[in-house]
C-alpha cells in the first residue's frame, strides 16, 4: 500500500495524489486500484493507494520521468480572443508520455491537455506560463530536477529543488511581492519548487478536473476506496458521497505568470 501525508489546502498535493493513482491504475490496469484519503484532520490526511500488486511511490515516479516525451499537435488549431490561431502554438501543445518495458512487454501513455480546450480550440485559464515558456520544455525541466532514488511515501511531497520556472500548481512556490520588494522570476532568481509535486499534478489535473465554482474551482475529498473511474468523478465533486469534504481555490496572477492559490474548506457533504 501507498500512503503519502498531504495538506489538502494545497491543490498541487491534492492533484499530485490524483496523478499518482492515475499512474498506478495504468501501470497496473488490472490490479484492481483503489485510492482513498483518510479523514482530514485540521486540513491534514493521508492519501492511501491500495492494489493486488505491489505498488512504490518511488517506482512511479521513476516510470513517470523516464518515459519519453513528445510534444503532439492538439486536435485542432488553437485561436486567441481574438479568434486567430495563435501565434506560437508549439508552446502550448499537448505533451504525451510514452513508457515502453522491454523486459516484461508492459507499456503505457498519458496524453496532457489541461492547459487547453481542444474541443473549443482555445486555451484555458490552467495555462499558467508566460510566453517565453512551453508546456514541454517546464515539464522537461521539472523532470530533470526529481531526484526519483531518494523519494518515499514520507517524502514524496517535500522534495524540492531551486528552479525559475514551473508549472504553478503547488502555491508554496508563490510569493508575495509587497513582502519581498520584486518579482523573482521576474530577476530570474531560483525559487523552492516541489518538482515531483508539480509533475504528479499535471497528471492528476489531465483526468481530474475541479468543478467551477465562481471565479474559483472546487475538489472533493473521498474516504472510502474508490476506483480511478469513479474518484474522478468525486474529485470534481460530481458524486454525493457520504462525508465529502470540499476545497476551494483560485488562480490567481501576479505580473505574466499565474499560479493556484492556497485552497479554503468549503463545506462537508454528510448525506
Amino acid at each position: 500500500m501507498i500512503r503519502i501525508p498531504v495538506d489538502l489546502t494545497n491543490p498541487g498535493q491534492f492533484f499530485a495524489c490524483c496523478g499518482l493513482l492515475e499512474l498506478a491504475d495504468r501501470v497496473s490496469p488490472r490490479a484492481e486500484v483503489t485510492g482513498e484519503f483518510s479523514p482530514p484532520r485540521f486540513h491534514r490526511s493521508n492519501f492511501c493507494i491500495s492494489a493486488r500488486v505491489p505498488l512504490s511511490s518511488s517506482d512511479l515516479v521513476k516510470m513517470l520521468v523516464n518515459c519519453e516525451r513528445t510534444a503532439v499537435d492538439p486536435y485542432q488549431p488553437i485561436r486567441g480572443s481574438d479568434g486567430k490561431p495563435v501565434r506560437d502554438a508549439t508552446k502550448t501543445k499537448p505533451v504525451l508520455f510514452q513508457h515502453h518495458d522491454r523486459l516484461d512487454g508492459e507499456s503505457f501513455s498519458v496524453r496532457l491537455a489541461w492547459w487547453l480546450d481542444e474541443l473549443a480550440g482555445t486555451q484555458t485559464r490552467f495555462k499558467t506560463w508566460s510566453a517565453h515558456n512551453s508546456a514541454e520544455g517546464l515539464i522537461a525541466d521539472l523532470s530533470s530536477q526529481v531526484r526519483a532514488d531518494d523519494i518515499n511515501d514520507g517524502n514524496l511531497f517535500e522534495q524540492q529543488a531551486g528552479m525559475t520556472s514551473r508549472l504553478g500548481l503547488d502555491p508554496r512556490s508563490s510569493w508575495n511581492t509587497l513582502d519581498t520588494g520584486f518579482s523573482p522570476n521576474d530577476q530570474s532568481l531560483a525559487v523552492d519548487t516541489y518538482a515531483a509535486t508539480e509533475l504528479l499534478a499535471a497528471v492528476g489535473l489531465e483526468t481530474f478536473r475541479p468543478a467551477t465554482a465562481g471565479d474559483g474551482y472546487v475538489y472533493g475529498i473521498w474516504t472510502r476506496p474508490l476506483p480511478v473511474i469513479v474518484a474522478r468523478a468525486a474529485a470534481s465533486c460530481a458524486l454525493r458521497i457520504q462525508d465529502t469534504t470540499r476545497y476551494r481555490f483560485e488562480v490567481a496572477s501576479r505580473g505574466r505568470f499565474k499560479f493556484f492559490t492556497r485552497a479554503l474548506l468549503e463545506r462537508t457533504a454528510h448525506d
